[in-house]
């Protein structure tokens, strides 16, 4: 367990994160009841039910300040907002009669890796087993051993989905009486890490806060070739370091060079700036798509679909900066040098959790040597220089990879002969087998065949179709045809060849038009093609609609490749523990309604919460208390969550669609 001397020894975002639970430890890692904590003032949040006819007015193309990248073709125009319903609430341990009774002084002896007890609302826990497990590292168990796990879970909330607690039914050992336990859960109050967060665009969806983790709303993906900064995904793993751009270095050591300091001004004047389009794509992108009952996920964030996004980075080239230290990136590209223990680049970022692990990564060698392979060490998006949530100031770009590769608040580039270590690389992103899953094997950390789990690196061959949007009625009366819109796009350089497009769920198909407006080179494509079709609607659906009858359509799309690789059509072949390259058919439920005017859309409250795609939550366009991620009535008030007053597409009247959260009364 973490004490007094050790936490005199974090950096000070880390000191700060700890003074208050460490303050309150006895020797025996015991916690001290804080009547004062922040228990009492937990309260509920209601989410106000709402659903209306909206038109593509209601959002408008980038005005002259935000003039668009890349003019759209016409078949490209934007959509409509919405709004969610409320979620259902978990996380109640039931009662356990046949377990014994321990007292909290009992708990709190357990708090060193080789007996890991924990609390939470009165029931006890052995996870001594998952100590190597943890998806999040570790440090964090031991960090919390022998303690409640509420006021932890106050900042992380994605725990409170109700499966992880269902999980950890299987460990249990015990229970605490009724006021042990209403004391336990209010002991002291978790030093929160993410007070200094970024303000968002409320049309990001965050299926995370804590980190922020948000996807934007997916009917805004096409409405300009390049993504804005601030509808950009957001991938955080940890806290968003507040990095003094003077005070910035970049250290570069280890194998074949010597070790070198750059400053952010080094990198801007030292090298030739260059410049390259690329989309990032989360390597977990539709990890919601594979949990389910049957086949759990419990690894975060649960993305719906769309941490997909595109821009243009500006920055110097990775090989120009080992070049500079002394290394041979010629003739190492060329294969005419091989510089023993040399193998692998690892990237370690400023960013760190509460016990002072960084994160990190790592790439072959190959990658960033490449005269072609456009790695470069980022420190302008789009033109300006990085926002925050982005990476500022300095990012490492790697066009192709998966975006758990590309570390933001770049600090450190080592070469080595081993890959990263860091339980990013090593733990998060593996690609398992159908029959390995978290609670039988993962959590036993680590399963006996990791030479038969791939690390993420290069992104298969993905579609998705963004408009019409998900779940949504469409005017139907004197309705000929139906326009698709979307999005492709494939890791390695790989090019978009052709995006078939069917509006019966993939009985029938024809082949969409394809919009880039850039060149790439052969096998250097590293941004996304958009698509869109304009279907004729057959004769057997337009004499529905003219009987007045509805009609459900079922639209989807599939990509090809230039390795002529397609989507696969069902993911139980590929279903994965960490829900990671994604990319079967994505399904789009639609309906036409004969009684709305051609053009018209509505919000569709149907059960079926994202057609045929089988996942579990996600709201879009409302703070992340509102949905899946904080169904627990205890937590599901605001934490701290900050969102802009306008979206970036905002016409300055039009207010945005994000719903008010309401008290116990004002529900009352």
């Amino acid at each position: 367990m973490l004490a007094r001397s050790t936490a005199a020894k974090l950096n000070p975002l880390v000191r700060k994160t700890m003074a208050r639970a460490l303050a309150t430890q006895t020797p025996n890692c015991r916690q001290r009841t804080d009547d004062s904590g922040s228990g009492s003032f937990f309260f509920r949040a209601a989410v106000a039910i709402g659903a209306g006819a909206m038109t593509a007015t209601s959002v408008t193309m980038m005005d002259a300040r935000r003039k668009s990248h890349y003019p759209q073709s016409p078949a490209m125009v934007p959509s409509p907002t919405y709004t969610v319903r409320e979620m259902p609430r978990v996380n109640s341990p039931p009662p356990r009669p046949d377990l014994p009774i321990y007292t909290r002084d009992e708990v709190a002896e357990h708090c060193d890796q080789d007996s890991l007890w924990y609390t939470f609302r009165g029931a006890v826990y052995d996870l001594t087993p998952f100590y190597e497990g943890h998806p999040g590292g570790a440090p964090r168990l031991l960090m919390a051993a022998g303690q409640d796990l509420e006021p932890y879970w106050e900042v992380y909330r994605q725990h409170l989905r109700g499966h992880v607690v269902d999980w950890m039914e299987g460990y249990r050992i015990g229970s605490l009486t009724e006021e042990e336990a209403k004391a336990a859960s209010n002991s002291f109050t978790f030093g929160d890490a993410y007070e200094n967060e970024p303000i968002r665009d409320p049309n990001l969806l965050p299926c995370t806060q804590k980190p922020f983790n948000g996807e934007p709303r997916l009917d805004l993906l096409t409405n300009d070739y390049l993504t804005p900064n601030e509808l950009f995904y957001v991938r955080n793993h940890l806290p968003v370091p507040d990095i003094d751009p003077k005070k910035y270095r970049l250290i570069v050591k280890g194998v074949g060079l010597k070790k070198h300091k750059f400053t952010l001004d080094d990198l801007k004047t030292k090298f030739k700036k260059h410049e390259v389009i690329t989309t990032l794509q989360c390597a977990g992108n539709r990890r919601e798509d594979l949990h389910n009952e049957g086949m759990r996920e419990f690894l975060a964030p649960h993305w719906v679909v769309g941490a997909i996004s595109t821009a243009k980075w500006g920055g110097v080239k990775i090989r120009d900066v080992l070049k500079e230290c002394g290394l041979d990136v010629d003739a190492m590209a060329l294969g005419e040098l091989e510089i023993p223990g040399l193998d692998h680049v690892q990237f370690e970022a400023y960013d760190h959790d509460e016990t002072g692990v960084h994160f990190g990564g790592s790439v072959r060698i190959a990658k960033v040597v490449d005269g072609l392979g456009d790695a470069i060490l980022a420190y302008e998006m789009n033109d300006v220089p990085l926002p925050r949530d982005h990476g500022y100031p300095v990012r490492v770009i790697l066009p192709g990879h998966a975006g758990c590769r590309q570390a933001k608040w770049i600090h450190k580039i080592i070469l080595s002969d081993k890959e990263s270590d860091k339980c990013w690389q090593q733990k998060s992103y593996r690609h398992f087998a159908p029959d390995i899953n978290f609670e039988k094997d993962l959590a036993h950390w680590p399963p006996k065949r990791l030479d038969q789990a791939p690390i993420s690196q290069i992104m298969p061959v993905q579609s998705i179709i963004c408009n019409p949007p998900q779940n949504t009625i469409l005017g139907g009366k004197n309705t000929n045809a139906i326009t698709l819109k979307g999005v492709a796009w494939s890791g390695g350089g790989r090019e978009i060849q052709r995006v078939d497009v069917s509006i019966d769920g993939g009985k029938t198909w024809t082949a969409a038009e394809l919009y880039k407006p850039i060149k790439q080179r052969w096998n250097c494509h590293w941004a996304w093609t958009q698509f869109y079709k304009t279907i004729e609607l057959p004769h057997e659906i337009k004499e529905k609609l003219k009987r007045g009858e509805h009609v459900r359509l079922d639209l989807v799309s599939k990509a090809l490749n230039s390795d002529f690789n397609v989507q696969p059509e069902r993911m139980e072949p590929y279903w994965n523990g960490r829900g990671v390259a994604i990319n079967h058919w994505y399904h789009v439920n639609t309906v036409l309604d004969p009684k709305q005017e051609t053009g018209s859309v509505q919000r569709d409250e149907t059960d079926v919460e994202f057609g045929g795609n089988t996942p579990s939550g996600g709201k879009f366009a409302v703070p992340w208390d509102m949905h899946g991620w904080s169904a627990d009535p205890q937590h599901a008030g605001p934490s701290g969550f900050k969102v802009k007053s306008s979206t970036y597409y905002d016409d300055g009247k039009t207010k945005p669609a994000v719903l008010p959260t309401l008290s116990v009364a004002e529900k009352e």
